[in-house]
């Protein structure tokens, strides 16, 4: 009878639950922020199957909800990164905007052939806390708007997850 080798039991590092794959696009980083029974918003970071970067604002009140989407080439990706970054690390200091509220960044996608625009700025409150503000419409028409607040500490865990989608190669 031939001797077997018994294997060395490996320790196996767990991971991170992979969130639900919606539209070709795997989640990534997920913040709920709840106001009451039928009032919340949700920050979704996701990558897409093509290999960008989409960030989803969600904002639901009673029975109706909207839904603004932002992609990000590697370039605003990691622009995003490290202005964040940057201002939370006391580096830089958030410059007033055309309507004269303190930004940090701001991205805009104009598509000319539809006059569609999309505007993702991350705003500075009085307090020090950080809202992305995601905005889109036509020229010339009132925009649709979500505004998400975040924590330091959730502004702090953005930055991070921006950072290794960057290093992966997204």
């Amino acid at each position: 009878m031939p001797h077997q080798a018994q294997q060395p039991t490996q320790q196996v590092r767990p991971q991170r639950p992979q969130a639900q794959a919606t539209q070709g696009q795997q989640s990534v980083l997920e913040f709920f922020h709840k106001a009451s029974e039928d009032r919340y918003k949700k920050l979704v970071l996701a990558v897409s199957e093509r290999g960008g970067v989409i960030l989803r604002l969600i904002e639901r009140e009673g029975e109706g909800q909207k839904s603004i989407v932002f992609s990000l080439n590697r370039t605003e990706l990691i622009s995003l990164a490290r202005e964040v970054e940057f201002y939370l690390m006391g580096v830089v200091k958030p410059t007033p905007n055309g309507s004269g509220k303190p930004t940090v960044v701001g991205l805009f996608h104009y598509n000319e052939t539809s006059g569609q625009y999309k505007k993702l700025a991350v705003e500075v409150f009085e307090d020090g806390g950080l809202a992305l503000v995601l905005r889109e419409g036509e020229k010339g028409k009132i925009p649709n708007g979500i505004v998400f607040s975040l924590s330091r500490a959730e502004a702090i865990h953005l930055v991070e997850e921006l950072k290794l989608l960057f290093q992966k190669r997204v």
